[in-house]
């Protein structure tokens, strides 16, 4: 009796078992391309062993083989962005679709809009850098008009100029204009004011407490 029904259940879970995975496979798709190197003679080899494909930050990730390809198996159709996680160039972001045969590859640029099909890709895809990547800002060196935006040295340099042109300013001058000049550095003057002498002030402080304090022992005695 057992021999019976169990041929028919193994039967039936082989079919179940061979229909999901006929529709797994059919809703996901294979996807590959190829990434060079930057400059004329550049080789796969030159980049770096870290280099890896990623689509969708992450979520499916692939390294790069010696010729430069990478290959994403068995993925769910729909739509990916597909990035060139390298430290040594920088390539352009792509939208991918897979859709069975239908798979089609998009640029993204700034602003773009996930439903924009614009800039169409050839399959296979070939990712070119568009150059180095720079994580450093190299330092600028002496520039001689740097100093004429440095109001320090602009003051400096209206000073040394007045040292050389108001003696001869000066010099062009009758007295009448150099009275009125000399009468309006006066006015301008800020008034002065002494410091006063601590130690003038400690020991007037300390000789009136002495004579302050003789009186009472004075008058004192003279009640006794």
């Amino acid at each position: 009796m057992k021999s019976i029904f169990s041929r028919p259940i193994a039967v039936l879970t082989v079919a179940v078992v061979a229909l999901l995975s006929l529709s797994s496979s059919a809703s996901a798709a294979d996807f590959s391309g190829f990434v060079v190197g930057y400059g004329e003679n550049a080789h796969p080899r030159d980049l770096s062993g870290e280099t890896r494909v990623v689509l969708s930050g992450g979520q499916f990730s692939s390294m790069i083989t010696k010729e430069g390809k990478f290959r994403f198996t068995n993925v769910p159709e729909g739509t990916y962005l597909l990035e060139v996680k390298s430290t040594q160039y920088t390539y352009p972001t792509v939208k991918v679709t897979l859709a069975g045969k239908e798979t089609k590859a998009n640029l993204v640029s700034l602003g773009f809009d996930w439903s924009n099909n614009d800039n169409p890709l050839q399959l296979p895809l070939t990712l070119v850098p568009r150059g180095p990547t720079s994580f450093f800002i190299p330092r600028e060196g002496f520039k001689i008009s740097s100093l004429f935006a440095n109001p320090m040295m602009l003051m400096m340099g209206f000073s040394v100029l007045m040292l050389f042109v108001m003696p001869k300013m000066m010099a062009s001058m009758d007295a009448e204009q150099m009275g009125e000049i000399q009468g309006m550095q006066e006015d301008m003057q800020m008034p002065s004011f002494e410091m006063p002498d601590i130690s003038a002030t400690l020991a007037k402080f300390s000789t009136g407490a002495s004579t302050s304090s003789s009186p009472q022992i004075a008058s004192g005695k003279k009640k006794q």
